[in-house]
């Protein structure tokens, strides 16, 4: 397919900055979204992370601390210091008023006391813990281990820390203080940090500021695909991306600090993804928008830059295309200082002296043409003298006539007859060069034309021995032709080449499809032409080329017809075709001459000189 010149400028001006454009939107929207992904909300959450994780230390060292300065108070520990058998009911609640007194002052939700067996002996907090999650803690503190960690119930978690009660030297029991870990210290965080919480024992949930039970079932879900159970796998995994049918999540999970990892419990803390999300599509439509206004201008500049450029050409062009038809006063409207108003005013420049080359060359042809038509108006004369002459001698009217008289006068008929039709052609020729030749071009198929030329000289030829073969290809396209002159065209070659190959030989005719174009081929396997005269003949067409041609390729038997102008006629009717007549020839073997057409669109019809 081929591009236009309009189209060619507007691709090659707009595709630069159209590559740019669309250059900038891949990148930046690549590194925003980057950012997006692997920045601003990651370093969020691994902040928030590190700051739950301060405050839970900050709390587990104040709630040991608690312990320690009631564990040392000697109203604590004295009651502690009492044997077994001087316990009893009112002792028990002398410990638990005691005790309500001392959590008054540390408001903990667990405050439970334990005597040197790790018996409970009171629990005055908000909560309390079960034995088979505190014993192993308990036993810890009895053998004088200060314990900090996270009690782990089946629907919550405490931050405790348990403190081993001395009296002389000795335990004597063991205090227990514990915080909740749970929705009120995650609503808590989500007011201090703006993100969601939530705590988790395995996969349940104690706490969480999350108010879909859609949303924490997506957690859950993601995690349980993940099959996260350790601090390592948790570190490699990072910041996932939990999907709920309203938004997505960028979430972070930890284990909880103290806790066993065995025992599954995890810290979640979640940011929704869409402030982000959001950004970034409004930066990716802002940025597509960018990209179709500078293609839109790129498109524009081409356009204007070129109707600049191919305005002038088109002009320049249509006045070409109208010398071609033989008019030379086609205006050409192009006022530029510039190289296209150079090439315009040196445009003008030639056509006005290929005007006055054509019509000086014109004044040449009439003068030719003239000369031809007054040579053989004046040679037919003299002529039908020597006819009636010959005639007379011929039928014995001025007396008897010999043998050798009979011969020499049929030798005189034969060639005054050639003399008769050398004038006519030379009459007809300077017709055909006196005027301009116009064609009545019609769309039409080649094959017929090309059939009714064999025919003819099929006929023309009969007295020759010579075969005239017809090969033709199947299924060529009509073409704008004057039928009837390039029927006389291909007729000529043909009978040319029948005129000059000796009986026994062949002409073949063949037409096929070359490309965008039609070529015809008439090959004889005549006596051929020298190289040097078959290139004096194809480009001057003269008369008295074609003539030496013929009398020093053949007999005079072969050359007794015509003064050989049918060439000029031929190559005239084939460029006024806008076509070409070209012609290979090798002595002793043969000649080819080639006629070439265009194809050429429907309306398309060409006159030419």
């Amino acid at each position: 397919m081929r591009i236009g010149l309009r189209w060619r400028t507007i691709l090659l001006t707009a595709l630069t900055p159209a590559t740019l454009a669309f250059a900038v939107l891949f990148t930046v929207d690549r590194n925003v979204r980057a950012h997006v992904d692997a920045s601003s909300i990651h370093e969020s959450l691994g902040h928030s992370a590190a700051v739950f994780e301060s405050m839970l230390n900050t709390r587990s060292r104040a709630l040991a601390g608690g312990a320690q300065i009631i564990a040392r108070d000697p109203r604590f520990f004295s009651l502690l210091m009492l044997v077994q058998d001087q316990r009893d009911s009112r002792f028990l609640s002398t410990v638990r008023g005691m005790a309500k007194d001392f959590n008054r002052i540390t408001q903990t939700d667990l405050f439970e006391v334990f005597d040197r067996r790790g018996r409970l002996l009171a629990s005055v907090g908000s909560s309390s813990s079960s034995r088979e999650a505190r014993d192993e803690m308990v036993r810890r503190a009895l053998q004088g281990e200060s314990v900090e960690g996270v009690l782990v119930e089946k629907e919550a978690h405490f931050q405790v820390a348990l403190t081993p009660v001395y009296a002389d030297h000795r335990i004597v029991g063991v205090l227990m203080l514990g915080a909740e870990i749970g929705s009120p210290l995650a609503n808590e965080l989500r007011t201090e940090m703006l993100c969601e919480v939530t705590f988790l024992t395995g996969e349940h949930v104690t706490g969480t500021t999350l108010t879909d039970t859609v949303e924490t079932g997506a957690l859950i879900r993601t995690l349980r695909e993940r099959h996260l159970h350790d601090d390592a796998m948790l570190a490699r995994v990072g910041v996932l991306q939990v999907r709920t049918p309203v938004t997505v999540y960028l979430t972070l999970v930890r284990h909880l600090p103290g806790a066993e990892q065995e025992t599954n419990q995890y810290y979640v803390i979640q940011r929704s993804f869409d402030p982000e999300t959001s950004f970034l599509q409004i930066m990716r439509q802002d940025m597509i928008a960018l990209a179709a206004v500078a293609l839109i201008l790129a498109l524009l500049t081409g356009l204007a830059f070129s109707e600049q450029i191919l305005r002038p050409i088109q002009r320049l062009v249509k006045a070409a295309q109208e010398m071609e038809k033989g008019n030379y006063d086609h205006p050409i409207e192009i006022q530029r200082s510039d190289e296209i108003g150079y090439l315009a005013d040196r445009f003008r420049e030639m056509r006005r002296r290929e005007r006055a080359t054509l019509d000086s060359l014109e004044q040449a042809a009439r003068l030719k043409s003239q000369f031809l038509s007054i040579a053989s108006h004046e040679l037919r004369t003299p002529v039908s003298v020597l006819v009636g002459y010959r005639d007379l001698l011929a039928n014995g009217s001025l007396g008897p006539v010999t043998p050798q008289q009979t011969e020499a006068l049929e030798t005189m008929r034969v060639q005054l007859a050639r003399l008769a039709g050398m004038a006519d052609e030379a009459a007809r020729f300077a017709r055909l060069r006196g005027e301009r030749l116009t064609l009545d071009t019609q769309p039409w198929d080649l094959e017929p034309i090309v059939a009714a030329a064999v025919a003819a000289a099929r006929t023309a030829g009969s007295r020759r021995s010579v075969a005239i073969a017809l090969e033709c290809e199947r299924g060529l396209p009509k073409i704008e032709v004057d039928a009837l002159a390039l029927e006389q065209g291909i007729l000529q070659l043909i009978t040319n080449g029948i005129r000059f190959t000796a009986d026994g030989g062949r002409v073949t005719v063949r037409a096929a499809r070359s490309g965008s174009e039609i070529v015809i081929e008439v090959r004889d396997t005549g006596v051929g032409i020298e190289p040097e005269r078959l290139e004096s003949l194809l480009t001057r067409g003269a008369a008295t080329n074609e003539v030496n041609h013929h009398r020093s390729a053949t007999s005079l038997e072969f050359n007794s017809n015509g003064l050989g102008l049918g060439l000029g006629i031929v190559r005239a009717v084939v460029e006024a075709h806008g076509g070409e007549l070209r012609a290979t020839s090798q002595p002793g073997v043969g000649s080819a001459f080639v006629i070439t057409l265009p194809i050429r669109p429907a309306g398309e019809g060409r006159v030419a000189a």
